[in-house]
């Protein structure tokens, strides 16, 4: 009796987890063999980097797929390149990481020039069918009719059926796409796009190369997303890590270190990263800038704050590797963060707002701060002050300093304001000219806010707008 209960029960529950549990579709193989090319085509998104430089894609890149023509959805995987033989511990971790995404996926791309069967394909081959898994043979560089139909001779492998494919020419990829489709459905899964919007708190986690960025993405989210080697430029795509912290919904965005550019050249691919990288900044609330407390600040860590002051992004300062600066000789505990905190203000005098937290990535150390800063600060960003309270701020103030002009034979006036956006904070200032107004008059309204209203650890959008006067305006529709 009670083995029948818990069949019927299974009947139930499994059903449920198909809907709500997206299956995953792993793209697997060794380098330039097109991987990253077939990810971002079937994605429809230039997320995996291409290049023809061998080892390009080194972590596990994931997208939520959601195929509406197909009806159906699934996790999409990118994974870090099959290769034998080399003894690099780096390429160890790889290979370990491929593993665990073949042993956790649904189906497996198996991804082979259109035309060359080499011997690592064939280890590999052999390799995933002992792993029971649906395998997918795709012909990939197959451009033309002809080059589709030779693809047919990697059937020599033992797969059932080949799949040619052309990322450049855009051809077959519906075909691929319809058969995923067809075994996903057939074992359950369905279409499970969610309507409501995406309202994760989105930091990303940004410095230069080999400052422990991608250790405390780990000890952030409790696995290892990253690859963590003492090498600078390991990670050189922007990786996507969503996880629930104090119920709040996050999204890590572990970016390429940002070099300076005249370590980048044209056909380096860390050119790429740094685009990348950048285009991180954008996506996020929240930026958290690392920097390493053992090399001190470096001018490239001054700039990359700036390109984040730029975005008008929420900005945490943080200090990694603490540890190793406590654990040099001669050092007083109670007096060397003071003095620490003294050289920041100098070396970042224009973040007077933005808080900084002493990290030791490798030990787990006060990395929880960032997360309770990352939700202070959002919380700071999405504030919104009414229209008449603000006015009534802005007579207050103007009343205590009028405002200073750029000329003596200018008289700056100021109207009206009100906050016409948040995340950023934005503040629309009507004046009867924005050119007579002195840039110091700005700072002093900018630092009024924060005193009468918060918006603490975020930079604030000010805008002056000029009042065009009658007479302006009656030559303008005369003409």
């Amino acid at each position: 009796m009670f083995f029948s209960f818990f069949f019927v029960l299974l009947t139930f529950i499994v059903p449920i987890f198909s809907i709500y549990m997206l299956p995953r579709v792993t793209i697997v193989w060794r380098p330039n063999v097109g991987k990253s090319s077939l990810f971002n085509i079937i994605s429809g998104h230039k997320i995996a980097i291409i290049s023809d430089q061998e080892n390009t894609t080194r972590d596990i890149i994931e997208y939520e797929l959601h195929d509406a023509e197909n009806e159906i959805s699934y996790v999409l995987a990118d994974s870090g390149w099959l290769v034998y033989g080399n003894d690099e511990s780096i390429l160890q971790d790889v290979r370990v990481r491929v593993d665990e995404a073949i042993e956790s996926s649904d189906i497996i791309l198996f991804i082979l020039e259109y035309d060359k069967i080499t011997e690592f394909d064939e280890v590999i081959a052999k390799k995933l069918r002992k792993s029971h898994k649906t395998i997918l043979l795709v012909a990939n560089k197959a451009d033309n009719k002809d080059r589709a139909l030779e693809s047919y001779n990697l059937l020599s492998l033992w797969f059932e059926d080949v799949f040619p494919t052309s990322p450049v020419q855009h051809r077959w990829i519906d075909a691929l796409k319809i058969k995923i489709a067809e075994i996903l459905k057939a074992e359950g899964y369905k279409y499970t796009l969610k309507d409501e919007e995406d309202t994760s708190l989105k930091l990303a986690i940004i410095g230069r190369p080999n400052v422990g960025k991608s250790s405390i993405v780990n000890a952030i989210s409790w696995k290892t997303r990253s690859i963590v080697k003492d090498l600078p430029g390991t990670t050189r795509d922007a990786i996507d890590t969503l996880f629930t912290w104090n119920n709040e919904e996050f999204c890590l965005i572990d970016t390429a270190g940002i070099r300076r550019s005249g370590k980048i050249w044209s056909a380096n691919i860390e050119q790429w990263s740094v685009l990348r990288a950048e285009r991180s900044i954008s996506r996020a609330d929240v930026v958290a800038v690392v920097i390493d407390a053992f090399e001190w600040v470096a001018h490239q860590d001054q700039h990359i704050v700036s390109k984040a002051l730029e975005e008008k992004k929420g900005i945490i300062l943080v200090v990694n590797k603490w540890d190793k600066v406590l654990s040099k000789p001669d050092v007083w505990v109670d007096t060397i963060l003071e003095r620490y905190m003294r050289y920041l203000s100098k070396k970042f005098d224009f973040l007077s707002y933005v808080p900084v937290v002493f990290t030791s990535a490798i030990d787990g150390k006060r990395i929880d701060k960032i997360l309770e800063h990352a939700i202070a600060i959002r919380k700071e960003r999405n504030k919104r002050v009414k229209t008449g309270v603000f006015n009534q701020f802005l007579s207050q103030i103007t009343y205590e300093h009028a405002p200073t002009g750029s000329r003596k034979s200018h008289k700056p006036k100021v109207y009206y304001w009100s906050q016409v956006d948040v995340n950023p904070p934005r503040f629309l200032v009507s004046v009867n000219n924005s050119d007579h107004f002195h840039f110091s008059y700005l700072r002093y309204m900018e630092n009024k806010i924060r005193e009468f209203f918060g918006f603490e650890w975020t930079p604030i959008d000010l805008e002056l707008r000029s009042r065009k006067s009658m007479y302006k305006k009656w030559e303008e529709d005369s003409n």
